[in-house]
């Protein structure tokens, strides 16, 4: 049997509006020429349609036409790369379902481990921004945390210092493993957030080592213009937090 006739016998047994790539055939590398040209005769016929470099899906016919792929579709086939996590979901959207904003953001934010151009599928807009740590799938949740303390000042719908009030009882409400992770893990954001987090940190711990050593990461002639009063954090002074 052919390379095309292996593939287009898989293909009539996938599921509509479902995207695959060449990965999903298992076949030798020596046959990703013959893959290549199968995909694309089978394109140019409208069996399938590629949505993206490599990612092909077959499309979904309604009564009133092609049915758009689902959102959940093209999200996971953005975050996960041969099946490796290569970003995570982040901005409005997330600030939203963290109850930090009650905006309903048009776009999605992905975080990625490296660089990629915006993506635009239907309904579907997708723009990325880079990763400061290691994606790990346990750690998005302290990700995201951080990712809303570095957008402070532009989380849509919110004022900063109501902002931070929610982020602070969040913080407080993670265990105490949780919180020295946080505090590793914000090691490798800009300094402005290593100053937030470690500020509200001390509130919780004092005496805590991840706050020691957030403290002395920091610029001693550095200050952080955030706008964050006195009376949402006591202790910005000693922080340099303006």
């Amino acid at each position: 049997m052919s390379v095309t006739e292996i593939i287009t016998n898989r293909i009539e047994g996938f599921e509509s509006g479902k995207l695959f790539s060449y990965q999903d055939f298992q076949l030798p590398s020596t046959n990703m020429e013959a893959m290549a040209a199968a995909f694309s005769r089978l394109a140019s016929k409208g069996v399938i349609k590629r949505f993206a470099r490599g990612k092909y899906f077959k499309p979904q016919k309604g009564i009133f036409g092609e049915v758009p792929l689902k959102e959940n579709q093209i999200l996971e086939s953005v975050l996960r790369v041969k099946g490796k996590l290569t970003g995570y979901m982040t901005g409005a959207v997330v600030y939203n379902q963290m109850g930090l904003t009650t905006q309903m953001a048009n776009q999605y934010t992905i975080a990625s481990d490296k660089f990629r151009k915006p993506i635009q599928q239907g309904r579907i807009n997708i723009r990325f921004v880079k990763t400061y740590s290691d994606i790990i799938e346990k750690d998005i949740p302290l990700l995201q945390l951080l990712d809303a303390v570095k957008d402070i000042n532009s989380i849509p719908g919110i004022e900063s210092n109501a902002a931070l009030e929610l982020i602070k009882i969040k913080l407080r409400e993670l265990p105490l493993d949780q919180q020295k992770k946080l505090g590793q893990l914000v090691l490798n954001y800009p300094p402005a957030v290593r100053a937030l987090i470690g500020a509200m940190l001390e509130l919780n711990f004092p005496d805590n080592s991840i706050v020691n050593r957030l403290y002395t990461s920091l610029n001693l002639l550095s200050k952080y213009s955030v706008g964050i009063k006195k009376n949402t954090l006591p202790n910005r002074d000693k922080w340099r937090i303006e």
